[in-house]
């Protein structure tokens, strides 16, 4: 390993550092600034309020990896042109292949880095911020424990265990109800094979009710208006965990259970897909933002490399944005969906170098 090379990929993670701290504290206080309203009638106590948004943190590193990267790879270049030091390498003979490699080197590295993060601790973390907001600062009653594709939870007329929730269509796929007595005893099981939400309430389709009292064991078909949800869409979408409170193992379990029962899972799979392709859009923006930093010119290159981060960033944004929509709709597969803009920021990328070599 070369002088140059470590002094290079030193600029960069001096640069990476310092923009990844900027990005997440500027993120935590919109976030605070954004939030505090909806907890401050409830008084909470400042332990909770900062144990939320500490445990947020993880997944706001996470969030900010790729914007870090691409403004540690543009600023950390264009203040190596600003003081004349990319014109003495290229002056020494060295190649914008050796200028690039550390930056592209470390950012790779990083992305591995934050791939393992988001597997051992933005899960972990993110569902102990979400039951911190919804129990110690909204003063929620814990009422069960849900998964990607299910929920259990208690009513008032005993457990109720829906088999799958499309929040998009509004339409429960196998709802379970088990009735129980003060002494926990099993007297009756109601299920439902679809529910649909129409015109403000839930709309039962198909279903039976097993009696189980005093040992009994019968049958009827469940008639129209016998059971009635009273949780409504809103509800139910905000008490499924969310795609990242779930390792990438663990959603694809839940993906498998989901299509073993014949249900869609094409959200699911999009979200799957995405755990994959986020940590290493840090190193794709990176790859891009070299040649583009080159081209900068001295005097301007601190200031134009900032501004075309930005140009970048936001295009990055607004095409992941776009694609994993359509994704979650079916209108692209969902492992194009989450790697289209990757895909894009490389060929790009790959234009420049081949194209237009930096000089």
């Amino acid at each position: 390993m070369s002088i140059l090379w470590r002094y290079l990929a030193r600029a960069w993670l001096k640069a990476f550092l310092t923009a990844a701290s900027i990005t997440a504290a500027l993120y935590i206080v919109i976030d605070v600034f954004s939030r505090i309203g909806e907890v401050l009638s409830y008084a909470p106590s400042w332990v909770a309020l900062v144990s939320y948004f500490l445990f947020k943190l993880p997944k706001i590193l996470f969030d900010v990896f790729p914007a870090a990267s691409l403004l540690a790879t543009l600023v950390s270049i264009g203040m190596l042109s600003r003081d004349h030091e990319i014109m003495a390498m290229r002056a020494c003979g060295i190649s914008p292949g050796r200028v690039a490699s550390p930056v592209v080197a470390c950012a790779l590295l990083l992305s591995f880095v934050a791939l393992f993060w988001s597997e051992a601790v933005v899960p972990v973390a993110a569902s102990r911020s979400r039951w911190l907001w919804d129990v110690e600062l909204k003063q929620k009653v814990y009422r069960g424990v849900f998964d990607a594709a299910s929920l259990w939870f208690q009513s008032e007329r005993g457990f109720i265990h829906i088999r799958r929730y499309d929040a998009g269509t509004r339409t429960i796929s196998g709802l379970s109800l088990y009735e129980a007595n003060a002494d926990f005893d099993l007297q009756r099981v109601v299920e439902v094979e679809t529910m649909n939400w129409m015109d403000g309430h839930w709309v039962s389709s198909g279903g039976f009710v097993k009696d189980l009292k005093s040992g009994g064991s019968g049958l009827r078909q469940l008639a129209p208006a016998e059971f009635t949800l009273t949780e409504d869409p809103e509800n139910l979408a905000a008490r499924k965990r969310k795609p990242e409170e779930f390792s990438f193992r663990q959603l694809r379990e839940q993906i498998a259970q989901a299509q073993s029962r014949g249900l869609a899972a094409e959200e699911e799979l999009v979200d799957l897909h995405h755990k994959l392709a986020w940590p290493f859009a840090g190193f794709v923006v990176a790859l891009l933002g070299v040649p583009v930093a080159l081209r900068s010119s001295r005097g301007a290159g601190l200031a134009r490399g900032t501004a075309t981060g930005l140009v970048i960033g936001f295009g990055y944004w607004i095409l992941t944005g776009l694609a994993l929509s359509a994704g979650r709709t079916g209108g692209l597969p969902p492992l194009g969906a989450a790697w289209l803009a990757n895909a894009v920021c490389v060929a790009i990328a790959l234009m420049l170098y081949a194209y237009r070599p930096p000089r």
